[in-house]
């Protein structure tokens, strides 16, 4: 009779044991970094350098020829064209 009750109280403890929940530490909380806030820096007027540019797009196509004072834009959307010639 004594050995029944040690088994069984062996047994619950081991139960008991076995099935309680393993609680893991928190992992440390993550380094703060340093924000250093950015300097602004004014854009500069940018002046349009001589050349020529072709931009073809869903919308059309547009072509911007310069050369010193004389400037040349040719826009063609929808199957209309448009041609603006400055001096």
């Amino acid at each position: 009779m004594k050995k029944l009750t040690m088994l069984l109280g062996l047994l619950t403890v081991l139960t008991i044991v076995s099935c309680r929940e393993k609680k893991d530490p928190p992992p440390p909380p993550p380094p703060q970094a340093e924000s250093v806030p950015a300097e602004s820096v004014p854009e500069a007027s940018k002046e349009e350098a001589d050349g020529t540019s072709v931009n073809v797009g869903t919308d059309g196509v547009d072509i911007q020829t310069k050369d010193g004072k004389n400037e040349t834009k040719v826009t063609v959307e929808g199957g209309e064209a448009n041609i603006e010639i400055k001096k």
